[in-house]
């Protein structure tokens, strides 16, 4: 069962936090139930789309950390941060593993529209 990490939906939404501005990596994630993190989507212009990263890569590590051992809240802690700061990631991609360096940037509200009243 996949269960999508609504809490990476970090390039969609406004992240809250203290300190500075809050950055994102420009993707949106889907963890699987044995741990493993796709790439759902990668919309363009945004950091990830720019590194090449595309929807179906397996994200294996982040800054060195097994992604499969870390919860949603870890997962959004790492790949969040200040802008301009930079994450490592190790993709999967079909049998190529990738090594990408991604710079954070400003994250984007989305405006979700009200249902049917």
């Amino acid at each position: 069962m996949t269960r999508v990490a609504t809490a990476l939906v970090a390039a969609l939404l406004v992240l809250g936090a203290c300190g500075g501005p809050q950055g994102t990596v420009g993707a949106v994630f889907a963890q699987q139930g044995d741990g493993r993190l796709l790439v759902h989507e990668a919309p363009k212009g945004l950091a990830a789309e720019k590194a090449g990263l595309a929807a179906g890569d397996e994200v294996l590590l982040i800054d060195g950390m097994d992604v499969r051992r870390l919860d949603d809240k870890a997962l959004h802690r790492a790949l969040s941060g200040e802008v301009g700061s930079s994450v490592k990631l190790t993709v999967l991609r079909g049998e190529e593993v990738l090594r990408v360096t991604l710079k954070r940037t400003p994250a984007k509200k989305r405006v979700v529209p009200a249902g049917p009243r």
